[in-house]
């Protein structure tokens, strides 16, 4: 049985743990540089999306660079639209602000290279305590596979033997003389 963080309803929950944790971080950056939370309906949009972007690229492990690049374009992103959204003077970012993306970016990197590996992990455990918990499915082998036929353990007699025998058959007296 295989259990796979790129399909099913882990994928989805590995997009969402972008979305949140994104989403969580930036809001969290804007409310302490600008000194006032962005609106709620906007951080849930924001997050909704993100996570939704996450999709594509939840197909395969992803490493710390991937995530690295993924992270800092959702950290200009969400920059540009919370601050275009809440105080659209405000595109440039202060130097407060640039150095508290900076920080969420390296920590949604940290926390989520540090979920990804413990997601194929706990899937490979899960899989094989699974497999070991389960019975074995009988199965005929593949049409593949070399077809086995018994030999017998006695030596089969040489092919001249067994034609003489048949050809000249011993004669002696009869059965019931």
């Amino acid at each position: 049985m295989a259990i796979t963080p790129t399909r099913g309803p882990l994928r989805s929950a590995r997009c969402g743990a972008v979305g949140a944790t994104s989403g969580l971080l930036a809001a969290l950056v804007h409310t302490g540089a600008a000194g006032q939370p962005p609106p709620a309906p906007q951080v849930v949009v924001f997050t909704a999306g993100v996570a939704w972007l996450a999709l594509p690229f939840a197909d395969r492990r992803r490493g710390p660079g991937a995530i690295l690049a993924v992270v800092g374009l959702v950290q200009l992103t969400a920059h540009l639209s919370l601050s275009l959204l809440s105080h659209p003077h405000r595109l440039v970012p202060t130097p407060a602000m640039a150095l508290g993306h900076l920080v969420a970016t390296l920590l949604v990197v940290a926390v989520l290279t540090g979920a990804e590996t413990a997601v194929f992990r706990l899937a490979a455990a899960l899989a094989a305590a699974l497999a070991a918990a389960l019975p074995r499915r009988l199965a005929p082998p593949p049409a593949t596979a070399a077809l086995r036929i018994p030999i017998a353990a006695h030596p089969l007699p040489p092919v001249r033997d067994v034609l003489r025998r048949r050809a000249a058959p011993r004669r002696g007296p009869p059965a019931h003389s």
